[in-house]
C-alpha cells in the first residue's frame, strides 16, 4: 500500500529505535521522510536505507531543545519535500534516579527533550501543517505519562504526562483554528473560535 504517496513527514530522534521504524513505515506507505537526530551517522543511516530500498528521504541534525534546530529542519522538509504533513515527535530520553537523586541539571534536560521538544516541534511545524491540508501530528508518550509508574524517573513520568495534556490543548486549538466555523465549548463556558 502506498496511503502516504505526495506526503512529507519529519520524525525526530528517528536514527534508531521507536523513531528509525516510524521513519521507515512512513517511506514504506509512501511519504518522503526527514530523518532527524542528534546521532548524525545513525540517522543518515537510516535515511540512506530508506533510500536504498526506493523510498524518498533526508537527514537532518535536529537537537530538539534547540528552537533554531527545529526552524531549519521544518524549512529544509517545506524545501526538499515541497511541504510537510506529518510530524512524529518522537525524541526522547530517560532517567532512573528517585526524586532525591535527581539533579536539577538531569531534571532540567529530561525535561528539555521530552517535553519542551514537543512543544518546540509542534510550534516551528504549526504554519506547515496548516497549509498542508491535512497536517498530522503524533506526540509520542508513554503508559507513564498516566500511571505515574514505578518511583524513579520523576522527570520522564512528569513530561510524558505533560506532552498528553499538550497534544489535547494544541488540538482542541487547531480544531477550533483550522476548522470553518467551529466553535468549542470547554469546562462550560470558554469558547474557542
Amino acid at each position: 500500500m502506498a496511503r502516504l504517496t505526495g506526503r512529507a513527514a519529519l520524525v525526530s530522534g528517528s536514527g534508531s529505535g521507536i523513531g528509525a521504524a516510524t521513519a521507515r513505515r512512513l517511506a514504506s506507505e509512501g511519504a518522503a521522510v526527514l530523518v532527524t537526530d542528534i546521532q548524525d551517522q545513525a540517522g543518515a543511516q537510516v535515511a540512506a536505507e530508506i533510500k536504498d530500498t526506493g523510498g524518498r528521504a533526508a537527514f537532518a541534525h535536529l537537537d530538539v531543545t534547540s528552537e533554531n534546530d527545529w526552524e531549519a529542519a521544518v524549512a529544509l522538509a517545506v524545501r526538499d519535500f515541497g511541504g510537510l504533513d506529518i510530524l512524529v515527535n518522537n525524541a526522547g530520553i530517560g532517567d532512573m534516579a528517585v526524586i532525591e537523586d535527581t539533579s536539577l541539571a538531569d531534571w532540567t534536560r529530561t525535561i528539555g527533550v521530552n517535553q519542551t521538544g514537543v512543544f518546540l516541534g509542534m510550534k516551528a511545524a504549526a504554519a506547515a501543517l496548516a497549509a498542508s491540508g491535512h497536517g498530522s501530528v503524533i506526540n509520542i508518550s508513554s503508559i507513564f505519562g498516566t500511571s505515574g509508574g514505578f518511583g524513579t524517573s520523576p522527570a520522564y513520568h512528569a513530561a510524558k504526562g505533560a506532552v498528553r495534556t499538550l497534544t489535547k490543548n494544541i488540538a482542541l486549538h487547531c480544531a477550533a483554528s483550522f476548522v470553518t466555523g467551529l466553535e468549542l465549548y470547554i469546562d462550560g463556558g470558554y469558547t474557542a473560535r
